[in-house]
């Protein structure tokens, strides 16, 4: 099966980075590291500066979080990740799209310079 995200053109992408430039203005994207406490399990992700501070806040007992990179350039693949989050977002209980979700997230941890989450270890 073709990854959706993947599945987009390049005009399609164009307009995508716009938005998220537009969107950068207000909320610019971060990358944050979190450590669960109790298990030391470490996870990079991506979100926009306001989104960090919300799940800082609701995971504050359970895992330390810190951002390790400030500002993120919109890119082709920050712009196919923002398109499989969205698409996670709305069907989270569809392994190829969760699967969309993780391979973009480590393209653009990549692109930054950044290491990338290892795979699952329940995964087979």
């Amino acid at each position: 099966m073709k990854s959706l995200a993947l599945n987009i053109d390049d005009q399609q992408l164009q307009a995508i980075r716009e938005r998220m430039s537009e969107a950068n203005q207000r909320a610019h994207f971060v990358i944050f590291q979190s450590v669960e406490r109790q298990t030391g399990k470490m996870l990079r992700l991506i979100t926009d500066i306001d989104s960090f501070r919300a799940i800082q806040e609701q995971h504050a007992m359970d895992s330390d979080m810190v951002i390790i990179q400030d500002i993120v350039p919109i890119s082709d693949a920050l712009a196919r990740w923002a398109v499989a989050e969205n698409m996670a977002a709305q069907q989270a209980n569809d392994e190829s799209v969760l699967a969309d979700l993780e391979y973009y997230t480590n393209e653009v941890l990549k692109e930054n310079k950044q290491a990338v989450n290892p795979p699952d270890d329940d995964e087979e």
